[in-house]
């Protein structure tokens, strides 16, 4: 039996619109499920705490990355495996693993029943799927999060442009802060960072390729730090990162291993997949193969 998971609000209502497109093409293929819906912020995980493994075959979300966020902290070493129907704004972990955006398609690769076993980061006590991100992009993930930008662009089918656009309001107010990165136990100091990305494939933001050569089965974790580098010529390296080409880039360093500690001068907003996560502890490990996915 699939357990199907819906977040009806995901993209401003795209996750309605695709349920009910899939729930026409389950019942064409005669698909037995159970389908639950979320209500508020956390629900999705609620929901599937207490998953029978012998008797789920998969979970499937019908939502966004944050909604799958919520999944993946529940499905680490379980049986069940996890199914996607991007249906949010921004679809980076489908965008990263050549997930079909329309229905059938993405439905189609489920059913085929061929997964694959990814690694899962861990951060503090938060699993996540894609990329945490220290600093710039946690605050723009924030603000992102609460604008009516976002739910316009939704509307219009432009949902990846909202961090775009929020790039450019954080941009002006934000203060880099001195941190320290010990990689596999090797210490690195860098001056006035902008960001630090910890990545466990290559995309975030709604298509921002910020670590290219991320891997999701390679048991280790891509570090991207962008430091010391001014607020214009920022924006001149930013278009960059939509085909992973600011990684040549002199004040653009890429990092990469399995246990990562950082260590920062002032407080830096973190987010996991896109969902704003505390960041008490900034000790980052992965669990190899800890995930079943379509």
């Amino acid at each position: 039996m699939y357990h199907i998971i819906v977040n009806k609000m995901a993209g401003n209502g795209k996750g309605l619109r695709m349920w009910k497109e899939a729930e026409k093409f389950l019942e064409k293929k005669s698909v037995t499920y159970h389908v639950s819906f979320t209500e508020y912020a956390g629900h999705a995980g609620e929901l599937i705490e207490n998953i029978d493994e012998n008797l789920v075959h998969a979970v499937v979300v019908v939502g966004g990355d944050g909604t799958i966020h919520e999944v993946v902290n529940k499905l680490v070493h379980k049986k069940v495996a996890l199914g996607i129907v991007p249906a949010g704004s921004g679809n980076d972990l489908a965008r990263s693993l050549g997930v079909p955006f329309d229905v059938e398609g993405a439905l189609s690769r489920i059913f085929k029943g061929s997964y694959q076993l990814i690694d899962v980061p861990k951060v503090g006590e938060e699993h996540y799927i894609s990329i945490a991100g220290l600093g710039f992009d946690g605050k723009v993930a924030e603000v992102t999060n609460r604008s009516r930008s976002k739910r316009l662009l939704n509307k219009l089918g432009l949902g990846g442009l909202s961090y775009v656009l929020n790039i450019f309001r954080v941009l002006f107010t934000y203060q880099p802060s001195d941190v320290s990165v010990a990689v596999d136990g090797r210490l690195y100091k860098f001056q006035d960072v902008w960001l630090i990305a910890v990545a466990n494939l290559p995309y975030y933001g709604g298509g921002i390729m910020i670590c290219p050569d991320a891997c999701g089965n390679d048991g280790a974790l891509d570090i991207c730090v962008v430091c010391g580098i001014g607020r214009w010529e920022l924006l001149f390296v930013f278009p960059l990162a939509f085909k992973g080409k600011h990684i040549k880039h002199r004040n653009v360093t890429m990092l990469r291993g399995s246990s990562i500690q950082v260590s920062t001068s002032s407080s830096m907003i973190m987010q996991c997949d896109g969902e704003i996560v505390p960041n008490g502890t900034i000790d980052f490990s992965v669990e190899k193969k800890a995930l079943k996915i379509f």
